[in-house]
């Protein structure tokens, strides 16, 4: 009750359900039902939605202090049921939460993936994507009569084949490419259900049932999607192995195994010390030379896995 004293003002939660009635029990959608609250309560409130507590920032001045000035308090992220499983949401730049994991995917992007230079080498392949689009558009359109088209779809499709050249060097809507449209699919599909509402998120003594299903769904879909992306990095590494990557521009997977000496973005290790010895046990004598040695090796043994940072 002493931290909930701390909180900014916001309307009075209901039971259970808290403050959701607040954003759907009128007829305003939920940006202007935000607005409507912000206008009563304050640019910085609170809002209950459900079991998890919400601060909602709406001014400029207060999102500014936020990102700015105290970045780095306000760097965590609240991950959703949905993302959460057996395939560490971690490896995320988008669901990763702050700290070296987050900070080393974050230097890769700004120095290798989205600086001037890369992105400039990247333009014909955007053009080509775009152009693939429009000759999607025209085969939708070729009938005798005239029909709506999914725009969404096709710009969704244009996105995904740029995102492929981008990672891959692959057209992974071509079809010839059997992988590539499994991992079309599965990623759409896990993007369709991460982004239902889920009410587990909200109450979280509901998580451990999943009621909607979408945990389970969204993650069978991530995990087939890892599989084919796993494979990808297969040929690629027994390319590069037997010396038969032809020259091109370096793509962003180039990227990531060029960084991947430094065991910090594929994987990190737990270091577990052999035939069950305890830290206390260990043999600490020195030996003399240019430099201090150990007298007996130090022997361990690495047990990968995708890097958490502390909380």
């Amino acid at each position: 009750m002493e931290k909930l004293g701390r909180l900014p003002p916001g309307p009075s939660p209901w039971p259970v359900v808290g403050n959701i009635p607040h954003l759907t029990g009128s007829a305003c959608a939920p940006h202007q039902s935000f607005a409507e609250l912000a206008n009563k309560h304050g640019p910085v409130m609170t809002l209950h939605l459900g079991s998890m507590t919400t601060v909602v920032i709406s001014s400029n001045t207060a999102a500014r202090a936020m990102f700015k000035t105290h970045d780095a308090v306000f760097a965590g992220r609240k991950i959703y049921e949905s993302m959460k499983g057996d395939v560490s949401n971690e490896g995320s730049l988008i669901t990763a939460q702050y700290g070296p994991h987050w900070r080393m995917l974050r230097r890769l992007c700004t120095a290798e993936f989205f600086a001037a230079s890369p992105l400039d080498a990247m333009r014909g392949v955007r053009a080509k994507c775009v152009d693939q689009m429009m000759q999607f558009v025209n085969d939708a359109v070729s009938g005798p009569a005239a029909a709506p088209v999914d725009v969404g779809r096709f710009f969704f499709l244009m996105a995904f084949n740029i995102i492929g050249n981008l990672i891959f060097s692959k057209d992974l809507l071509d079809s010839k490419s059997e992988s590539g449209a499994k991992f079309f699919y599965h990623a759409g599909k896990a993007t369709e259900f991460a982004g239902k509402p889920n009410v587990a998120d909200f109450l979280p003594v509901l998580r451990w049932a999943d009621p909607q299903g979408i945990r389970r769904r969204t993650q069978f879909h991530v995990k087939r999607g890892f599989e084919v992306a796993g494979e990808f990095l297969k040929e690629r590494m027994v390319e590069m192995k037997n010396g038969n990557v032809e020259k091109k521009k370096k793509d962003y997977l180039d990227v990531l195994l060029e960084y991947r000496g430094d065991g910090s973005v594929l994987h990190s290790f737990d270091w577990v010390l052999p035939d069950g010895l305890k830290p206390a046990g260990m043999d600490m004598t020195e030996r003399m030379g240019i430099t201090l040695r150990k007298a007996v090796p130090l022997k361990a043994i690495p047990i990968p896995y995708m890097y958490k940072p502390e909380r």
